[in-house]
């Protein structure tokens, strides 16, 4: 019922926004930023696995992904005689799951990349202060021809952006509250 009433609102008034279609090709790339998200948020849930599982036997990795799979193998030798042989290879398993997963964000990390580079949109919106590929990409293939707003704030709106936010922060900065 709620959403007939939506529809109908919607209907009466005529300079509400709709929603754009999106191409074949916009779908691809949201696609590959979905993935790779997924990918990400794997490899940080198998990155706290393997730490708390390693903080259960008294043995502590510093933060940051990258220092697992780095320290753990010189961790677990000089370990190897307090630990059992069953729980030393699991944790060589769960290691070798976390590089997969850091190699899947790696591999479509480069494909966004690469479809960054052959994107001339994309290209102009990397050369905005603070812009990098990954978001340029997503901008472009979610939003996909900006003219069809009126103006950025507009764009901005749709998107969920809300500069009073940014403004309150700015203040709080200035002010010297943190």
């Amino acid at each position: 019922m709620a959403d007939a009433e939506a529809i109908c609102e919607a209907v009466s008034r005529p300079h509400m926004r709709l929603v754009p279609l999106k191409s074949v090709e916009q779908q691809s790339v949201l696609a590959l930023h979905r993935v790779r998200q997924g990918f990400v948020r794997a490899r940080t849930a198998q990155a706290n696995q393997i730490r708390g599982l390693l903080g259960e036997v008294g043995l502590v990795i510093p933060r940051g992904i990258w220092r697992i799979a780095s320290q753990i193998p010189a961790m677990l030798e000089t370990a190897s005689n307090d630990l059992p042989a069953s729980f030393t290879a699991l944790i060589e398993r769960l290691t070798e799951h976390l590089k997969l997963l850091d190699r899947q964000v790696e591999e479509i990390h480069r494909q966004i990349i690469a479809w960054g580079r052959s994107s001339s949109l994309s290209q102009k919106l990397q050369k905005v202060p603070g812009i990098g590929p990954v978001t340029a990409t997503a901008l472009v293939a979610t939003v996909g021809d900006a003219r069809s707003f009126k103006n950025g704030r507009q764009m901005a709106a749709w998107l969920g952006l809300v500069p009073g936010q940014q403004l309150k922060w700015r203040k709080t900065k200035a002010v010297g509250h943190q």
